[in-house]
């Protein structure tokens, strides 16, 4: 009886997100406990949640060990796998979980998890129905069938599901926001007056109501109510910039670095490391500068694989330097051996694709080891009024980590400097390396820019290019509404609905 008491009031801590004291409690239950499979399923998730992952590993094969028809663990032992990258390995263990007990939705749920990571769209669907099959209250499967027909396009799916995955649990609040992204609301659209009543609800927390605020805000904009949405994007910002530590004098730290370390000397004493592969095309800039359009119109191509945002360069950048200063002081071996993994990537990824687009905005960061590694690889930079990107930037909820600098003005506009400055730093060192493709041109010139594009990439001209919106490729950027468009010019200075209220800190930009 004292051990099932021990073992709730560790449920209870692992639950509370108490992991500290939950991993200590966790491991005298096991020294007093060894053969207790239960114990070593709690510690590899405890483990898990602190990012422990080897550690979490460890315990989930223990327990493995003592019970191996433990299907539990096994579902498990996969996500620790999926959150090492390590998806082959991931994917044999909730095939080894549904095995054992194939009655389990979770389990396919995380299946169509892991397949979506792979681009396996099918299998991943395929997962997420038998998952309902199973229990058909499972909203997990409804709300992630909703995204996977987003990122496919199927508007009108996606919102069956999305709206499905609401009724179940309207709390599910990103289930909201994302698909505010996919309705042009009216005031009297049922999910606007949800939204208000969601957020108007005393009972739920303010901190918790950040995805609904930023919902509100793209309602309020698509009834050109300017002043309510700012409003809400406003409150949402800074519930988010709340919840995350970031620091924009350690963003010019490393901007600082970048520029030490990529000087001139450097990259022409690694010049000769010459990896002749001729597959990517780099696709950068700030987020929400058209990062995405270009990389439909040039996917469109039948010679060329649309990667989407790749977070490749910058996983093996840390795998293999850890500190961007070690990078210098790193022998020639290592550092092409950086180049040959990122290709032996995306080859995997595109099955030996002719050309692959990466379009992370985020590695104009890596142009001159980029310059290194793959010296005979396209970089497309992408352009565009910087109070447009600042303003859309500041209309978006991220979940990647990287873009932190996205929740506060004057950080924004800080960071967005950063970035400028650091491509003159690139243009002055690269002059010939980097092409410049500007938003505002393609939409008023977009078969001449096209033209022009597909010449730089070495890449013929085809008359699917200009088509891009009837590409069918999946994408999974906040861009996956507009991208599906023809082009249309009310993106351009619609700062200026909001110019009141931007005006003092969009001052700082570059003119």
């Amino acid at each position: 009886m004292k051990l099932q008491q021990n073992i709730q009031n560790l449920l209870n801590l692992y639950k509370s997100k108490n992991l500290k004291e939950a991993k200590i409690l966790n491991k005298k239950l096991l020294e007093s406990n060894p053969n207790e499979v239960f114990l070593y399923n709690i510690m590899g998730l405890i483990l898990t949640e602190k990012g422990e992952l080897n550690e979490a590993i460890i315990n989930f094969k223990k327990g493995i060990e003592i019970n191996p028809n433990y299907s539990v663990i096994y579902n498990n032992l996969g996500t620790a796998f999926k959150s090492k990258g390590e998806l082959i390995l991931a994917e044999k263990q909730y095939l080894k979980s549904i095995k054992l007990n194939y009655q389990v939705s979770e389990s396919h749920n995380n299946l169509g998890n892991l397949y979506l990571d792979m681009n396996k769209y099918k299998e991943s669907i395929k997962c997420y129905k038998e998952a309902i099959k199973i229990n058909k209250k499972f909203f997990p499967a409804y709300y992630n069938l909703g995204n996977i027909y987003i990122n496919l396009g199927n508007f009108n799916l996606a919102r069956k599901y999305l709206e499905k995955s609401i009724n179940m649990n309207k709390f599910l609040f990103t289930a909201h926001r994302n698909l505010s992204q996919i309705i042009k609301y009216s005031h009297n659209n049922k999910h606007y007056k949800l939204l208000k009543n969601i957020y108007n609800d005393s009972k739920i927390p303010d901190r918790k109501k950040v995805e609904i605020a930023f919902a509100l805000g793209k309602a309020s904009d698509d009834i050109q109510n300017y002043n309510d949405a700012f409003n809400y994007y406003k409150i949402g910002n800074d519930l988010r910039r709340n919840d995350l530590k970031f620091s924009i004098e350690n963003e010019k730290d490393e901007f600082k670095k970048i520029k030490k370390v990529f000087s001139n000397k450097f990259i022409n004493d690694n010049k000769n490391l010459l990896n002749k592969n001729t597959a990517p095309i780099f696709i950068i800039g700030m987020p929400r500068s058209g990062t995405t359009l270009i990389e439909q119109i040039i996917s469109n191509h039948p010679n060329v694989y649309g990667g989407d945002e790749l977070n490749y360069l910058p996983n093996i950048i840390v795998k293999h330097f850890k500190d961007i200063e070690l990078i210098s002081k790193s022998s020639n071996a290592e550092i092409l051996k950086v180049g040959k993994e990122y290709i032996n990537k995306i080859n995997n990824l595109s099955n030996n694709s002719r050309k692959v687009t990466d379009k992370l905005p985020i590695n104009f960061k890596w142009i001159g080891l980029i310059k290194i590694i793959l010296p005979y690889s396209k970089i497309i930079h992408c352009t565009r009024s910087p109070e447009d990107v600042c303003l859309s930037i500041y209309k978006n909820y991220f979940v990647n980590p990287k873009l932190n600098f996205a929740y506060n003005l004057s950080e924004l506009t800080e960071f967005y400097n950063l970035y400028h400055d650091l491509m003159i730093y690139w243009k002055n060192l690269l002059p010939d390396f980097i092409y410049d493709v500007t938003y505002e041109k393609i939409i008023s010139k977009p078969e001449n820019e096209i033209k022009r594009l597909l010449k730089f990439c070495n890449l013929s001209w085809n008359n699917n290019c200009v088509k891009f919106y009837k590409n069918k490729r999946p994408i999974k950027t906040a861009s996956y509404a507009q991208a599906r468009k023809k082009l249309y010019k009310t993106s351009v200075n619609s700062w200026k609905n909001y110019n009141k209220y931007l005006e003092n800190f969009f001052k700082k930009l570059p003119k």
